[in-house]
């Protein structure tokens, strides 16, 4: 009811702002018909009236005929922006003085003139009270205003001078002009129906334009995403044939037998390949939910330090091998957000600061101010030129002249990263300048101090040997990946049993007891989870510790293993990447 009300009463505003309009675009003429209206007047009085008395009369006529046209020009500008209410009132004020000024013709001259020329006046006056209907446009107060004084000096003349038939006249009048005022009230009603017509029809046009807008929107947004697709596949397609032709290559330098200079040669070449394909599925499958709006950020609280320096970690055997310094500082800082979403972004900066400088340092920073907590990462390569500035941001945008022999991606990364800012909130800065380093700073929202120290960074360069008859169970329903992951773990020291499904997890545990590490698929056959897997068997053999390694990316996917903390690793993962998880879980085992 409430909003049915309101809806009556902005009708009911537009009406009256509309019957406000016409009668103001009806007044600016009113001149020249009063000019007419003189004229015949004229015609009828004179030479009966001296004619100074008629120039009096016509000269008030006309004079409040053209102060009704100059207040409607200042109303029509007002009436388009913001009406005030006291509009109505002058109009009807005026319109009241117009009638009067016109009627007074009848006291003034019908007592002078012949009984024709009375007559003719009286007709003349009357026609211009029931002309006034088009003039009120459909407004009772407006067309009462100057009707009834035109008709009221006119009916008063004729009595004057016609006592016998003043009842009769009187009478006549009375009737006449509520007839006037009630074709008023039905033309209103009319007026009122057409705009309501037209109200609908200008909803409908709107919805119509609305939902038009909308298809047109969802097309330009499938229109660009059929390009992202043509454009992704255009550029990546050498990048990923490139690293397969190789590792097809190198498949067979395997299989020929190789000496032990070539065979480490061989494994170098291939965890960098593998890496820069995963590199480009990884940038793929975030540009993918990015574009389609599918990325849902968390918000969850986590120590951002410990993130960062994590990424750190896993990057430091990439940054020694180029002979780079890889320093981080970071204060203990908590974060309220999406911990994979700003892992990602940590990684890609990371990524591009190690892949774009020769020689000098990288350097890694977290500090917590003013509720914010502020990223940097700093380094001393070849720096960006100004005007490349406003496109490093741009999607397959590659700096030139980076280098030949540099692997390079697709330019997605620093894309990537600015989706991610602008979904977060968080404030993306670029400071560089040829040859002299680069230095992006991130500041995000939803940070206070941590609860203690900075976190604890645990070596990738630990013994080996300290992993001798350490159990690790592998399962996954791939043999290929069993096969491989049991040929490295073995190779690190550890004693390793395998699995392909859950049912021959839960005979695996059952079997041989408890592992020290159970690295599991999170897609298994049948539809199980392997995070739920582990969980069930962590409840019913005791806790150990669990790596989730699975190449699903989407939230849902994911939840179970977050929601049980346990590590995830994307596939394929980078032999530094998983030593370093090992090494973590199992310093953090009881």
């Amino acid at each position: 009811m409430p909003e049915r009300a309101s809806l009556d009463l902005k009708q009911r505003a537009k009406l009256r702002d509309e019957l406000l309009t016409l009668h103001a675009r009806i007044l600016l003429r009113m001149p020249v018909f009063e000019l007419a209206l003189i004229g015949a007047v004229g015609w009828i009085v004179l030479p009966d009236i001296a004619l100074s008395v008629f120039l009096i009369w016509a000269g008030c006529a006309l004079g409040i005929e053209c102060v009704r046209a100059a207040t409607a020009r200042w109303a029509l500008g007002r009436l388009a922006a913001d009406p005030p209410p006291y509009i109505h009132t002058v109009f009807m004020t005026l319109d009241a003085a117009a009638g009067l000024a016109t009627g007074s013709a009848a006291p003034l001259f019908l007592a002078h003139l012949p009984i024709l020329s009375q007559a003719i006046l009286e007709t003349t006056l009357y026609t211009v009270a029931g002309a006034g209907v088009a003039v009120a446009v459909s407004s009772k107060r407006l067309r009462g205003a100057y009707s009834a004084l035109v008709l009221l000096c006119a009916a008063s003349a004729w009595s004057m001078a016609h006592p016998a038939k003043a009842p009769v006249v009187i009478a006549l009048t009375a009737v006449y002009w509520l007839f006037l005022i009630g074709v008023s009230a039905d033309s209103k009603k009319l007026l009122r129906r057409s705009l309501d017509i037209r109200l609908q029809r200008d909803a409908a046009l709107g919805e119509l334009e609305r939902r038009n807008q909308e298809i047109q929107e969802v097309a330009a947004r499938a229109e660009r995403a059929a390009l992202t697709r043509a454009r992704v596949l255009a550029a990546v397609s050498h990048d990923l044939r490139q690293p397969l032709h190789a590792l097809s290559t190198y498949s067979a330098v395997l299989l020929a037998s190789p000496s032990a200079q070539t065979l480490q040669e061989a494994g170098h070449n291939i965890d960098t390949l593998v890496r820069s394909l995963g590199e480009i599925l990884g940038e793929l499958f975030d540009l993918s939910r990015l574009a389609t709006g599918g990325y849902r950020l968390q918000h969850d609280p986590f120590a951002l330090d410990r993130l960062v320096a994590g990424v750190c970690v896993e990057f430091a055997p990439g940054a020694a091998a180029k002979g780079l310094a890889l320093t981080w500082e970071v204060a203990p800082v908590e974060l309220i957000g999406d911990a994979s979403a700003i892992g990602r972004i940590v990684r890609n900066l990371l990524d591009n600061a190690i892949k774009y400088t020769e020689r000098g340092e990288v350097r890694v920073t977290i500090a917590q101010v003013a509720g914010e907590a502020i990223l940097e990462v700093c380094d001393t390569g070849r720096g960006i030129a100004a005007e490349e500035h406003p496109r490093i941001f741009e999607e397959f945008y590659q700096i030139e002249g980076a280098g030949e022999d540099r692997p390079q991606g697709v330019g997605l990364g620093l894309s990537i990263v600015k989706h991610l800012c602008e979904l977060m909130r968080a404030r993306i800065e670029l400071c560089s300048r040829l040859g002299a380093g680069t230095r992006f700073t991130v500041t995000m929202p939803g940070a206070r101090a941590g609860t203690g120290a900075a976190a604890v960074l645990c070596s990738i360069e630990r013994g080996r040997e300290s992993w001798s008859g350490a159990r690790a169970y592998v399962v996954d329903d791939d043999p290929a990946v069993r096969t491989s992951m049991k040929v490295l773990l073995t190779l690190w020291g550890f004693e390793v049993h395998c699995a392909g499904s859950a049912a021959e997890a839960g005979v695996l545990i059952a079997k041989r007891g408890r592992p020290d590490l159970l690295l599991i698929d999170q897609r298994l056959p049948h539809g199980q989870e392997g995070a739920a897997v582990a969980a069930r068997a962590c409840a019913a053999h005791g806790e150990f510790p669990v790596l989730v390694i699975t190449g699903e990316s989407g939230e849902s996917a994911l939840r179970s293993a977050r929601e049980h903390r346990y590590t995830v690793l994307q596939k394929p993962v980078p032999f530094d990447t998983l030593y370093a998880a090992l090494s973590t879980a199992l310093q953090r085992s009881p």
